[in-house]
């Protein structure tokens, strides 16, 4: 009587994996982390805050080991990143910042007065920002080609949307409350996609071809055609009806990849998505909110000021 018991819960249970190296690192600050990055193995930064009150960024210079405050603002910054020349970028509550190469100090690039949510720079000439609040009030802002700061293209859609990548130089994807738009003329034009199940929170290509989604409400999708077409690898539940809350992704090469998200989510696959496992040394008492993988080193955002390295 017992057997169809113990296969639920086996069933119930997800499979793990232990890493050589994980721990938690203390920060000099305890509000939320939303997001982190790095140009190398040693030096990164980490944006965070608490809405309508405060805002920051960090850096590190020993692979973030330690962190100093390099940046206080009274709006939450929400998202930082870097192109490859080593410029930074932040985004948050009505600002845009950039740092120059080899500066510690981020000055004012714009103030738009919008909820900007994410920034991809793959170029110092060219990135996007997009932006959004309570789900709708959607803003593609397209900067380039010959100046960061010059806005080539301002796009307006029904939905919030929360994280653009750029699979190539003329190819971006933006993701958010129920929609995927897809450009492929560097942002002058969009094409709404048939995927409208989750609010997508992160997007990710590893390659030119190969990109990843996933969701609040525990959805991800794999594309191999340059975000043309997607195939479901998991499907979420319905909002309100959440199966897992998925944060964020991050691939560091088509096939292995890493996926976290609210109480204690912490995946890995080697699979390209197929299958995931849950790291087994990742607390199940954090909300982690971004994931960063750069040449075998690792690091973890979350809420309330919590930070891990992998």
């Amino acid at each position: 009587r017992w057997l169809p018991l113990f296969l639920f819960l086996a069933a119930c249970g997800k499979e793990k994996i232990s890493l050589p190296q994980f721990r938690e690192i203390e920060l000099p600050v305890s509000s939320d982390l939303s997001a982190v990055w790095f140009t190398d193995t040693l030096h990164g930064a980490v944006s965070g805050g608490k809405a309508w009150e405060s805002g920051f960024i960090l850096s590190t210079d020993d692979g973030g080991d330690s962190w100093s405050v390099d940046t206080t603002l009274n709006r939450k910054m929400e998202h930082v990143t870097f192109d490859p020349s080593g410029q930074g970028y932040a985004c948050g509550q009505d600002v845009m910042l950039y740092r120059p190469p080899e500066s510690k100090k981020w000055q004012v690039q714009r103030v738009d007065f919008q909820w900007l949510r994410c920034a991809h720079y793959p170029s110092s000439h060219y990135g996007a920002v997009v932006s959004g609040e309570g789900y709708h009030g959607g803003q593609m802002r397209v900067f380039g080609p010959e100046f960061f700061w010059q806005v080539d293209t301002l796009q307006f859609f029904q939905a919030e949307l929360e994280a653009v990548w750029y699979a190539d130089s003329l190819t971006i994807l933006a993701v958010g409350t129920g929609w995927v738009i897809r450009s492929g003329d560097g942002g002058q034009s969009w094409e709404r996609l048939h995927l409208s199940d989750d609010f997508y929170s992160s997007v990710h290509f590893p390659d030119a071809n190969t990109g990843y989604i996933c969701g609040y409400s525990g959805s991800i999708l794999k594309t191999q055609d340059a975000g043309k077409t997607w195939k479901l690898l998991r499907k979420g539940g319905q909002v309100g009806k959440r199966k897992k809350a998925f944060n964020a992704l991050w691939f560091s090469s088509a096939e292995r990849g890493w996926l976290v998200g609210d109480n204690g989510v912490f995946w890995n696959t080697d699979d390209g998505g197929e299958s995931w496992k849950q790291v087994d040394e990742a607390p199940q008492d954090a909300d982690y909110t971004d994931v960063f993988v750069l040449d075998g080193h690792g690091w973890a955002t979350a809420k309330g000021g919590r930070f891990f390295k992998f």
